[in-house]
């Protein structure tokens, strides 16, 4: 497995990262949460990249979670252990790069986020 802890951001880091304030942050109910559904939302890269790019694509629910988890799985060298996904869920993740291949410092989301 890589080592993930190096894209992990803080709320504070993460509302930057989404250009939005940290009480909009909190309300994004469809965020993989670490524990369930009450826990902490992870604010991983690569995990916010899926959320922005399933919220493009106009899913919600199970399906934005399953992206989630997907690019979590990839990002973390564990792709087997992914989510099955349909072809609408394949195409959000598939252009995401790996752990390895992301800079880590200075990481922008997409423009207009």
């Amino acid at each position: 497995m890589l080592a993930i802890a190096q894209e992990l951001m803080t709320p504070d880091e993460a509302a930057k990262w989404f250009r939005r304030s940290l009480s909009w942050l909190r309300q994004q109910r469809d965020l993989v949460r670490a524990a369930g559904a009450g826990g902490q939302p992870l604010y991983h890269v690569q995990v916010c990249r899926a959320y922005i790019f399933g919220r493009m694509a106009d899913l919600a629910g199970d399906a934005l979670r399953r992206v989630q988890l997907r690019a979590l799985a990839v990002a973390c060298g564990v792709p087997e252990f992914a989510p099955a996904a349909d072809p609408a869920e394949c195409a959000c993740v598939a252009a995401l790069p790996t752990c390895a291949a992301t800079p880590t410092s200075g990481a922008a989301p997409p423009p207009g986020v």
